[in-house]
């Protein structure tokens, strides 16, 4: 039994740290969200692509002391949060699932407050930054779109936990966002501005359209997450990506 707890444990926190080299997930990232240019065996057509991230999916927040409990702490908070929100996690909830002391979690955090904090800018800074890439980067506005797309369902199927966490929490947290970090909805309101200055979208209320957008991808993404569907999410990109554009386009 215990071996077996054991295994579980640590495939589990392979899925977190995504174990692999930067070059080995950039050319994965670019063949599940092709946006630049390569040419398309069932078509030859020629397409763009933005890979979505240039590096790990593994978090700072779990890089920083590797060889402590520090990781697995930061991996059973967020998964009890996302379970019970962090109102309904105690710290000795989280040091028992984590098999450790509760003062072992205070060395490292003042508080679970501080703990839940730092969780939410570690994952929901990542995905900012990520965001504002593929909005500054190149391509044109549907290819944009479908890499907005792409980031969202990734990071909801790779990491659901994380996901619905960073999701139900950003109210919380947003005004802890460091002023450097473009925050998503600011890089989805240039986006949306942009496709209006160049006639491409629906004039009026960009917040509004910014809403549809967000509100459309976010609900996608976590009724998938919520009802734990087979099957992979990503297989959905280009099916929403249509439908967002044709709700954002004159």
């Amino acid at each position: 039994m215990h071996a077996r707890k054991k295994r579980r444990k640590e495939r589990s926190r392979e899925e977190w740290t995504r174990a692999g080299s930067r070059e080995e997930l950039a050319e994965e990232m670019a063949a599940e969200c092709i946006l630049g240019s390569a040419t398309v065996a069932s078509t030859g057509l020629p397409k763009k692509i933005i890979s979505v991230s240039e590096r790990l999916l593994t978090m700072d927040i779990l890089r920083q002391k590797p060889n402590t409990k520090r990781p697995d702490i930061v991996q059973v908070a967020t998964s009890l949060f996302a379970a019970r929100g962090i109102d309904g996690v105690s710290m000795r909830d989280i040091a028992q699932a984590a098999g450790v002391r509760e003062a072992a979690i205070y060395r490292h955090f003042a508080s679970k407050e501080e703990l839940a904090r730092q969780i939410f800018l570690s994952w929901y800074g990542w995905h900012c930054h990520q965001v504002h890439q593929i909005v500054t980067g190149v391509g044109d506005l549907k290819e944009k779109l479908r890499g907005i797309v792409c980031q969202e369902f990734t990071v909801a199927e790779r990491y659901p936990e994380a996901f619905f966490y960073f999701c139900a929490n950003e109210v919380k947290f947003l005004s802890s966002l460091p002023p450097e970090v473009p925050a998503v909805r600011n890089s989805l309101s240039a986006f949306i501005k942009e496709g209006q200055r160049r006639r491409e979208f629906r004039l009026g209320g960009a917040e509004l359209i910014v809403d549809m957008l967000s509100g459309a991808l976010c609900e996608v993404a976590l009724s998938w997450v919520r009802r734990h569907r087979r099957g992979s999410l990503r297989r959905h990109i280009e099916l929403v990506t249509e439908s967002c554009w044709r709700m954002i386009t004159a």
